[in-house]
């Protein structure tokens, strides 16, 4: 048997997610409306880091590379 995925965003609502991120607004999941939880924290974050947004009610998850656009 394989794995399960994690839930992930769809394409459109993962780079709604990252846009709104990258530009400082605030989030919330496009799905269920909930809180999204950003890891690292720091604002911005490093050059080249890797940034999770995770939302706190369904789970679904999207990443990016930060200073990559």
């Amino acid at each position: 048997m394989r794995k399960p995925r994690p839930v992930t965003f769809n394409p459109a609502q993962a780079l709604n997610l990252i846009s709104n991120d990258r530009t400082g607004s605030p989030l919330s999941c496009p799905s269920c409306s909930g809180a999204i939880d950003r890891t690292p924290d720091i604002v911005p974050p490093p050059p080249h880091s890797h940034v999770t947004l995770r939302c706190r009610k369904c789970g679904r998850v999207a990443h990016y590379v930060a200073g990559a656009a």
